[in-house]
């Protein structure tokens, strides 16, 4: 049986991820998961794909602290891209196509990243008010 074939119960999903079955089902039911298969008894079966999808999801909020709609646009740009590359790389496009094509992603990817800086700017001002926080707490502990 090859990884790509090994199949996950929500169980094993859940463990390994740290996850709730919940949060598993929310975001099948909000579209961020493809809606995943299932034995003859209804039960939910992961493959590594959703696997990988689900801990990208994760990443993303916790690396980037986006909301689910954020991860929604981001997961869908990415989708947007894969489909531009695939396209770029048929034959049956003229020089022309291909440009466009490229024109297509290079705006995809400054979109996210104008995103990614949103939040950078925001993490970095949020981190400015408790720096000077610290500063003043330090400044009122060398008087005393």
């Amino acid at each position: 049986m090859s990884l790509s074939a090994k199949k996950y119960t929500i169980e094993d999903v859940t463990e390994r991820l740290g996850i709730t079955a919940r949060t598993l089902h929310y975001y099948e039911e909000i579209g961020l998961l493809p809606v995943v298969s299932r034995t003859e008894g209804r039960h939910r079966v992961y493959d590594e794909a959703n696997v990988e999808r689900i801990e990208h999801i994760l990443r993303l909020k916790l690396v980037l602290g986006a909301s689910l709609q954020e991860i929604r646009d981001i997961l869908q740009a990415e989708e947007e891209l894969d489909l531009i590359k695939v396209q770029y790389y048929e034959e049956l496009h003229s020089e022309e196509e291909r440009d466009q094509l490229l024109d297509d992603a290079a705006e995809r990817l400054q979109s996210i990243m104008a995103h990614i800086d949103e939040k950078i700017a925001k993490l970095q001002t949020m981190r400015q008010g408790f720096s000077a926080r610290l500063e003043r707490a330090k400044q009122l502990k060398q008087r005393t």
